[in-house]
């Protein structure tokens, strides 16, 4: 009953929007050097009312250095172009016709320079850009994407931060989603970092941070959406690049991508194979018992490696100029390896030795996963912008666990001496939806439905070696399958409204989810039910100088994915475990941010104060059983936590050639919460802070340094620890239009090591979890451009994005030392 509410809310919204509405125009043209007539990209295009200078609306040029401003209501213009180097440049335009582009063809605008060889120096782009409701870092335009990971990358971006394990964080928070182009993929189901680790940066044209998103997109995430979007303006013709790399310790990677279009027919690709090693790392756990006064010490050492290879395709085909059809396709898969040797002893009363022995552990995984969409968009012919469309997605997510233990007794040890365990989960998602986009003037309507269908398992095993027999024996209280079961029904709509300098968007989501779990040994362990009506609104306010001021409210929902979910009890480390929860219930939380942002010619300036709450938070939290000497890390809804971030990011360029760089946060954090009837409390301060400067020298030469460090988090039982970093790298392009690039990078070169740890107590405990890793790399790269580009090719405007699961994999707040 309360789907066909649901889909008859969206059949009125859209049957409302279908009313006629007046008609607008367009505005476009090219952009050229008035001495060579070369096109120029990203210059700023301003349309204003004639004979004023206050934006009615803005863009850049493209590539190719076109431009194309829809949706103006008919009224005569003022076209103003600036370009830092060149003389402003200022155009009339007469009053538009309905339904018609006013072409203006191409404009020549005047170097600013006396002499034309200082024509041949140009500026450096501007990284940042802003809109209503995100903020872009355009990596296209960083020379240092031809040397860094995609990973290095997100530290420069606003609002985004890697803490002490390369987690990424997103205004603070661990709770986001990650989207390409727009579009939810099973590429980052399990943990974004290992992917963004075998991403080079070249591969990406700019990445978008979401903070705070419209009625569209589901209600998931505290932190928000970030969209990573692909170089995907294929053009009449080919044009692709390959780059190769070699690092030490030894890593390695070959990537590529290729766009090309044939007439109506476009496809754009990317992919790649990754190898990435951690070699001789050691780790150790201490753990205090309060009650009993005794010790538990592990210290261990081992290596990893894991190969990852991807790949994502799309495909358009534009059946008429109002009619567009586009299919995309991923396929991932990730193997990895490791060994791990660890003494183990405790320690009673007194400092004596009441047990000693040794841990061999083994162990092999892999996942992988593929995505299958088919998007049908509809443009109407009174309006560019007035769109319909349909889509659907088919995704598949498996990945399988298996480790062996082996156990080496030396004093007391009485359990037993070989150990197999397995866990295989699944995950199958079938996603259906509709959006209706209705301009007005200035204005826009939008309204959807959509549907998700989940299905979740898991099948476990724990075997141990039984010695007379020589074989091994299921453990039947640690093997199970267990079904979930996730549906998903809901319909948005939200409005745009803008007037003179104000910007206003309003919207509601109303959702449903029904969950069932269970099993297969006993009943069902959760059934849910429940409603939710998700509002957001965001105000801004255009300044002088390309300034602007953001308001905004919206709350979001935090529905745990399997990786929370799942009952798996790892048991690597039998003194220290860690499980899911099957009964965990979706929080909900509210934020409000304000956010100012001013951009003259490359340089930036972005401020963003954020506060956050949340009343039954999702949480990490440990306990100990002093009887069998283990403690136990799950989740729960076990409490409050509110954060308030303040965020800065600034861009300059200075002399043409220096580019410089900040980006940083500061957060205060206040985590409350009841476990077994104790009522605990944390709270203290955090942040982080990246600075960059590099130099464009002579004959294509680039050299660029960096530093950061990320303080300690707040966690609801201690701390984890912080981490200081830097870096340095340098690159030469060549060939005819700087085609080839050969990059140099060194991660730490004063730093081989870096420790990080995990401090957590409880009534009866306290414990520390450290881990060394190699933290010295560096690589060598090489990137070849290919082909010529000559027509953009067309994307659906519109699609499905899958952003309501709180991810897992990323973030490791427990004990293990494993």
């Amino acid at each position: 009953m309360k789907q066909t509410a649901l889909l008859a809310l969206c059949l009125l919204l859209t049957s409302l929007a279908w009313a006629q509405s007046p008609a607008t125009g367009t505005i476009k043209g090219i952009v050229t050097d008035s001495a060579n007539q070369a096109p120029l990209s990203y210059v700023t295009v301003v349309i204003s009312p004639a004979g004023k200078d206050e934006a009615v609306k803005t863009t850049f040029t493209q590539p190719d250095g076109s431009f194309e401003v829809a949706g103006l209501p008919l009224a005569p213009y003022k076209l103003i172009l600036n370009y830092l180097g060149y003389k402003p440049f200022s155009v009339e335009v007469p009053a538009l016709k309905a339904g018609e582009t006013t072409d203006m063809g191409k404009l020549s605008i005047a170097s600013s320079a006396k002499q034309l060889q200082e024509v041949e120096v140009t500026a450096e782009k501007m990284l940042i850009s802003q809109d209503i409701d995100k903020i872009s870092y355009n990596v296209e335009f960083d020379p240092e994407s031809k040397t860094l990971t995609a990973l290095d990358m997100l530290r420069k971006v606003p609002m985004l931060s890697l803490d002490s394990e390369d987690n990424i964080k997103l205004n603070g928070s661990g709770s986001y989603k990650v989207l390409i182009n727009g579009r939810n993929s099973t590429l980052f189901a399990r943990n974004p970092k290992d992917v963004f680790r075998s991403m080079p940066a070249n591969t990406i044209k700019r990445i978008e941070v979401i903070t705070d998103p419209p009625a569209k997109y589901d209600a998931e995430g505290i932190g928000g959406i970030i969209n990573i979007i692909t170089h995907a303006n294929t053009q009449n013709g080919y044009s692709g690049n390959v780059y190769m790399s070699q690092a030490v310790p030894d890593s390695r990677s070959v990537s590529g991508n290729i766009r090309a279009k044939v007439g109506k027919f476009g496809i754009s690709a990317y992919g790649g194979v990754n190898k990435f090693t951690s070699p001789s790392y050691r780790s150790s756990f201490e753990r205090t018992d309060y009650n009993t006064d005794t010790r538990l010490l592990q210290n261990g050492s081992g290596e990893s490696a894991n190969r990852f290879n991807y790949i994502n395709t799309e495909m358009s085909y534009e059946l008429d100029t109002l009619n567009l059809l586009s299919a995309n396709f991923s396929l991932n898969k990730s193997k990895y390896e490791s060994t791990n040797l660890q003494t183990v002893e405790e320690f009673g009363e007194g400092g004596s030795r009441i047990r000693d022995f040794e841990r061999n552990t083994y162990g092999l995984g892999s996942w992988g996963s593929y995505d299958v969409g088919l998007d049908y968009q509809h443009t109407f012919k009174r309006n560019k912008n007035q769109l319909l469309t349909l889509s659907y997605k088919l995704g598949d997510n498996d990945n399988t666990s298996d480790t062996d233990l082996d156990f080496v007794p030396v004093l007391n040890y009485s359990g037993p001496l070989s150990t197999r365990t397995q866990n295989e989960g699944t995950s199958l998602e079938q996603t259906t939806q509709i959006d209706y986009v209705h301009p007005f003037k200035k204005h826009s309507l939008e309204v959807g439905a959509k549907t998700i269908f989940r299905d979740n398992g898991s099948d476990y095993f724990y075997r141990n070696l039984d010695p007379e027999t020589e074989r091994y024996v299921d453990v039947p209280s640690l093997t199970n399958e267990f079904d979930y079961s996730q549906d998903i029904y809901a319909a948005y709509s939200s409005v745009s409204l803008r007037y003179d300098k104000w910007g206003i968007r309003a919207g509601t989501r109303l959702e449903q989810t029904v969950v069932d779990a269970n099993f297969k040994s006993s009943e069902a362990v959760a059934e849910q039910d429940y409603l939710n009506l998700i509002p957001n609104i965001t105000l801004t306010r255009k300044l002088k100088n390309m300034a602007s001021l953001k308001l905004s409210y919206t709350q979001r929902i935090e529905r745990p994915s399997l990786w929370y979910l799942n009952p798996y009890v790892d048991r690597q480390n039998e003194k220290a475990i860690s499980f899911g929860n099957p009964n965990l219930e979706a929080a909900t939380s509210h934020v409000f941010s304000v956010g100012h942002s001013m951009f003259k010619n490359s340089n930036s300036l972005n401020s963003t104060l954020t506060h956050s709450f949340t009343n039954n938070a999702i949480q990490s939290f440990t306990t100990f059983n002093p009887a069998d000497s283990v403690s136990s890390t799950t989740y729960g809804n076990i409490g409050k936590n509110s954060t308030t971030t303040l965020s800065l990011n600034g861009n300059s360029t200075l002399f043409k050639k220096l580019s410089l760089s900040l980006n940083g946060s500061l957060s205060y954090t206040s985590l409350s919460g009841n476990l077994e009837g104790q009522d605990l409390e944390n709270s203290g301060m955090s942040g982080y802070m990246y600075s960059y400067i590099g130099y464009r020298f002579e004959k294509n030469w680039r050299a660029g340094m960096n530093m950061g460090y990320y303080a300690p988090r707040v966690l609801l039982q201690g701390k984890s620890s912080g981490q200081f970093w830097h870096g340095m790298s340098v690159s030469k392009s060549f060939l005819k239009d700087e085609k080839a690039s050969i990059s140099l990078h060194v991660q730490s070169p004063a730093r081989k090591y870096f420790t990080s740890y995990n401090d957590l107590n409880g009534p009866n405990f306290e414990q520390r979890n450290e881990y060394r890793r190699v933290q010295r790399r560096i690589s060598i790269g090489f990137s070849y451009k290919f082909g010529k580009l000559k027509e953009d090719i067309k994307r659906t405007k519109r699609g499905i994005k899958n952003d309501d699961l709180k991810s897992g994999g990323g973030d490791s707040s427990g004990g293990g030392g494993n």
